[in-house]
């Protein structure tokens, strides 16, 4: 749609402008502490990155002077962009200095605000149709991926004021890009195809999974880990207080109801509204590519929510398809996306008095990260220092866990491994994969050989197929996989099988206390949507 601009459009426009400037000033102001400890010649770059632009830029023609300040703040921002991928893919992330950290969250949003000047989303076009960015969508899909990658690799590093400088400008450029009428009539229509097919979906998670889970998976359970129904404070201290006199250590609980009562218990079920929160799921995400990080062909890339949520939900809905497993796993995807923070609330069993005197923390602050995914993802069997809430929002998860006082040997710890160049201690994850030496039905020993087949036969009874049809092949085939897991289960015979270990199955608004130092291996039986609290 052609026109010149609304009186609203130029409110937005206004406020662009105005936070684009509040986001430089602010980098500029903390520059000198954040990065004092990098060379001159850095901090001169950053300067000439982050320095305002003049009044006259954002009139067209510009001026010779203002091309060429716009190019050296250009250039300043590639040459740091390159610079920061060098020194953060030299070290292990979690040992990647601050300052470089902070650099990073610095130049990607700097980039970003350069690219929004730089395609006139803050000018008055009087035809914007000619500009061919506006048909494919390039320069809203290039800012978000720029912001959303400082937001994704800076983290908890991001100072609160520049952080919510950046949420507002992102809430600006979503009402600027509908009030310009950029969205609607010349979005990419990949885009637009994508988003009407998950809007068919009334349920990220299928209400048929419970069927399954009721009928096939509760009932295999080896060693239920003890529940507590609807938790308080007052009767979860009670509860960990008799613990107590049995055994010296904390020990881990099922907190059933645990979040029936936040907002995201009713909404993150619901396709339409993860992607109302995610701009029409254009927002960028980190996603992990393999059934798990142990996996040889395991691999990480950055893709758009919306793209993940179509292929987990056709996924799920054509099991015949043979997409790659993707798992938004571990990220601090709500601290990213502010919406979905609102839809949580903090479990009051972290301020109990069971915790409160606790020797076992090491977080000085509640540390909180999302898990999303398709059925069949796996967390291997890991251990982490922190005392741990696990809260299932959508879906269902397995979870085995095993004490942390269980001899190390007997877990069969990996060791130091080399990863993309870079020496990784693996120490916290064992050797062993569950689903090769373990038996019954949650780790494929059934009638019932692919969940999500299962799933789509329940869904769709005319799908089923007749009794008994494909049954020797299908027998066949479950006594060759038990010969192999014997097999696997020789090569780690020392590992405990069969014994010292208890299990659950987390519904939605279930919660599970895990103990920091406790092994523990995760599955999801359907989409997922989990949150963890490490405390």
């Amino acid at each position: 749609m052609g026109g010149s601009s609304t009186p609203s459009s130029t409110n937005s426009v206004t406020d662009l402008k105005s936070l684009a400037d509040k986001i430089r000033e602010e980098i500029r102001r903390t520059a000198p502490n954040h990065l004092a400890s990098l060379p001159k010649s850095i901090s001169g770059l950053h300067a000439e990155a982050a320095r305002s632009l003049p009044p006259t830029s954002l009139i067209s023609p510009q001026t010779d002077e203002d091309k060429a300040t716009l190019l050296r703040i250009k250039t300043a921002i590639v040459a740091l962009r390159a610079l920061c991928q060098t020194k953060i893919n030299a070290y292990p992330f979690s040992s990647v200095p601050l300052p470089f950290l902070q650099l990073h969250t610095h130049v990607w949003i700097l980039s970003a605000l350069h690219k929004y000047t730089s395609s006139r989303y803050d000018m008055d076009v009087i035809d914007r149709s000619s500009y061919s960015e506006y048909e494919t969508n390039v320069p809203f899909d290039t800012i978000i991926f720029d912001i959303d990658t400082a937001l994704i690799i800076g983290g908890s590093s991001i100072p609160l004021q520049l952080r919510r400088l950046v949420n507002e400008f992102l809430e600006a450029l979503y009402a600027a890009e509908e009030e310009l009428d950029v969205d609607s009539s010349n979005c990419n229509s990949a885009d637009q195809t994508l988003i009407s097919s998950i809007k068919r979906f009334n349920h990220f998670c299928a209400p048929e999974y419970k069927e399954l889970i009721d009928t096939i998976y509760l009932p295999s359970l080896y060693a239920r880990i003890p529940t507590l129904a609807s938790p308080t404070i007052p009767s979860f201290d009670a509860y960990m207080d008799q613990n107590l006199l049995k055994s010296a250590s904390l020990q881990p609980v099922h907190l059933t109801g645990l979040a029936v009562t936040w907002p995201a218990f009713k909404t993150w079920n619901s396709p339409s509204y993860l992607l109302s929160v995610t701009n029409n799921g254009r927002r960028v995400v980190p996603v992990e590519i393999g059934k798990s990080y142990v996996s040889d062909s395991w691999t990480q890339e950055f893709r758009k929510f919306g793209s993940l949520l179509h292929d987990w939900l056709q996924n799920d809905s054509q099991p015949d398809r043979a997409l790659p497993t993707t798992y938004l796993a571990q990220h601090d995807l709500l601290l990213q996306v502010d919406p979905l923070r609102a839809d949580i609330l903090m479990p009051d069993l972290i301020h109990s008095a069971t915790f409160a005197r606790r020797e076992t923390s090491t977080t000085k602050m509640t540390l909180i990260n999302a898990w999303v995914g398709p059925a069949g993802t796996i967390s291997p069997l890991h251990t982490d220092p922190h005392d741990n809430i696990l809260v299932q929002v959508v879906g269902y998860k397995y979870v085995r866990l095993y004490p942390a006082a269980v001899s190390k040997e007997k877990m069969y710890p990996r060791g130091i491994e080399n990863q993309i160049g870079i020496d990784v201690d693996m120490g916290n994850t064992s050797a062993v994969e569950l689903e090769r030496g373990c038996f019954g039905a949650l780790f494929g020993d059934t009638d019932v050989l692919d969940l999500r087949t299962s799933v789509s036969v329940i869904h769709d009874k005319r799908k089923a197929k007749k009794e008994n049809e494909f049954e020797g092949d299908k027998f066949a085939r479950l006594r060759e996989r038990m010969l192999d897991k014997k097999k696997y289960r020789d090569e780690y015979e020392d590992f405990l099988w069969d014994g010292e270990f208890l299990d659950c199955i987390l519904a939605p608004g279930d919660g599970l206390f895990i103990p920091a130092g406790w092994w523990h291996y995760v599955k999801s039986l359907s989409q997922s949507f989990t949150v963890s609290f490490w405390f």
